[in-house]
């Protein structure tokens, strides 16, 4: 699918780690999406109540802050509309079925293949809105 076709999207990316916040802000906008980036889970869920509406969230799972499955949560609450997928370089099975139990359509280990997330984005982008989210 050619970036021409594909449908702009808005992103809320959530991690702790700076380098990967750069990095998905970078790589997002250069295909043509918005991206908000937020630093923890306090700010994610602060965005999700205020900002937006996001079509895509990514979060990552274990932040000193709080945990991506708040995140999801808050998400899920606020802003069902929104596809939801979390990232991390540490989180075990456990933690990745309680993501995918609270509404995580994908899990995405960091870092994050850039080429996987923008097949998942595309896809999405051929999907009607009211048929790509589960709640």
């Amino acid at each position: 699918m050619s970036r021409a076709n594909q449908r702009a999207m808005t992103v809320l990316v959530v991690d702790d780690e700076p380098d990967i916040l750069d990095e998905l802000r970078g790589f997002l906008a250069r295909h043509g999406h918005t991206v908000m980036c937020v630093d923890g889970a306090v700010a994610a869920i602060h965005s999700l109540g205020k900002d937006g509406p996001f079509d895509v969230l990514l979060t990552d799972i274990r932040m000193p802050d709080g945990s991506g499955l708040e995140v999801l949560r808050a998400c899920r609450d606020l802003q069902p509309q929104a596809a939801r997928y979390v990232m991390s370089g540490h989180a075990g099975p456990d933690e990745i079925a309680q993501a995918r139990n609270g509404g995580a359509l994908d899990y995405f280990p960091k870092p994050v293949a850039l080429r996987s997330l923008m097949e998942v984005l595309a896809s999405m982008a051929q999907t009607p809105r009211r048929q790509a989210r589960r709640r």
